[in-house]
């Protein structure tokens, strides 16, 4: 199983810093961190990740943290035992006031 694309929203009003970082067994394959604006109106400012380091060989665990206000992570082993016959899933994360949450659907590759 792997991880297809990861959509992270701020759903608050106010800006928040976003960390996503990506492991492999010990090796950290994927981190960055994004500045979000505020919502305002129906607009909301986030980010889209379809990235090669989401595919491959070896468990992945994805976390995202929000400032200090909170994180969810994910774990593709822990995953495929819930999405047996899944090869692939969309990770969508709004963080809004109750913090950040973790939604996941499986997906044709």
């Amino acid at each position: 199983m792997s991880i297809h694309e990861i959509d992270v929203v701020n759903l608050r009003d106010e800006s928040v810093e976003v960390t996503i970082t990506a492991e492999r067994g010990d090796e950290i394959v994927y981190e960055d961190s994004f500045e979000f604006d505020p919502k305002q109106g129906g607009s909301t400012d986030g980010v889209y990740l379809k990235e090669n380091w989401m595919g491959g060989q070896g468990d992945l665990e994805v976390t995202v943290s929000a400032d200090s206000l909170d994180e969810a992570s994910l774990s593709t082993a822990s995953l495929a035992r819930e999405y047996e016959d899944a090869e692939c899933l969309s990770v969508f994360t709004p963080i809004d006031e109750n913090g950040v949450s973790m939604y996941y659907a499986e997906i044709e590759c």
